[in-house]
């Protein structure tokens, strides 16, 4: 009776060590301190710059992060790519307070005239509305 009381007691010990362990973890992952108040979506950089690119660079890439610095789950609506020349991937899920996401920027050079250029994509959220602007030249 005893080595089965000693088991159970070892079990719930055990059990209350890995419940605090994955509470922690889950806070151990935040970027920034959740604000009071709703979701609020933050994008890191808004604006890329991609410096002069030379004729047959092909797709180019790059990430920015959306935060959510509000205390409700941030639900991105819809991603606008404003010039056929981007495309944009991210993954599809609630971002919860405190914690971000990645999005992945793509913009085929070869849609590109030679010149400056600017290119926006938009962000819309329950948290707000970002424009992420793409400058560069492109080089004959």
């Amino acid at each position: 009776m005893k080595k089965y009381r000693l088991i159970q007691f070892t079990t719930l010990v055990l059990l209350c060590f890995l419940s605090l362990g994955m509470t922690s973890c889950k806070d151990k992952h935040k970027i920034v301190e959740p604000k009071e108040g709703p979701a609020h979506l933050v994008v890191q950089p808004t604006e890329l710059q991609l410096g002069s690119i030379p004729q047959g660079s092909g797709v180019i890439e790059k990430e920015v992060a959306m935060i959510n610095d509000g205390s409700e789950d941030l639900l991105i609506t819809n991603i606008e790519n404003l010039c056929s020349c981007t495309t944009t991937e991210f993954v599809d899920k609630p971002i919860a307070p405190g914690h971000g996401r990645k999005l992945k920027i793509s913009l085929d050079t070869n849609h590109l005239t030679p010149g400056e250029f600017s290119r926006t994509v938009i962000v819309h959220s329950n948290g707000g509305e970002v424009n992420i602007d793409l400058l560069g030249e492109k080089l004959n």
